[in-house]
C-alpha cells in the first residue's frame, strides 16, 4: 500500500511541475512592424515575461516577399515587456509585403505582416 501511495504521490509531484512550466512559457502575444523614413523597419514584440534573462525572444526572421531577408538572435529581451529592433531593409517599392517572426526560446513563435503601400 505504501508502494502504491508513493508512485501516485510522485505522479502528482511530475504532473504539477510540468503543468507549473508549461504555465509560465508561451509565445510572443503581438509583432507589430513599423516602417520608418529612412529605410528601416523596426520590430516591437509584445512578449510578457518575468525574468528576460531566462524566457526571452531568441530570434527575429525579417522577410521581403517570403524571402529571408535578415535574421538576428539574441540572448535577452530588452524589457520585460517585450523585445524592439530595428533592421535595415532599403527602399522597398509599393506592394512589397514584409513579414517578421519572433521565436521565444521556450515555445513558439508568431508572425506580424506589413505591406508597403
Amino acid at each position: 500500500m505504501k508502494r502504491i501511495f508513493f508512485a501516485f504521490a510522485l505522479v502528482v509531484v511530475l504532473l504539477g511541475s510540468v503543468a507549473r512550466t508549461t504555465a509560465y512559457a508561451h509565445p510572443p502575444k503581438s509583432v507589430e512592424l513599423g516602417l520608418n523614413a529612412d529605410g528601416s523597419l523596426t520590430v516591437m514584440v509584445g512578449h510578457g515575461v518575468n525574468d528576460p534573462g531566462k524566457h526571452y525572444i531568441y530570434k527575429i526572421v525579417v522577410y521581403v516577399n517570403d524571402t529571408v531577408a535578415v535574421q538576428r538572435e539574441y540572448k535577452s529581451q530588452t524589457s520585460a515587456e517585450g523585445m524592439t529592433d530595428t533592421f535595415a531593409i532599403g527602399s522597398k517599392p509599393s506592394g512589397t509585403r514584409i513579414k517578421a517572426e519572433a521565436f521565444c526560446i521556450i515555445m513558439g513563435s508568431l508572425v506580424g505582416t506589413v505591406t508597403i503601400p
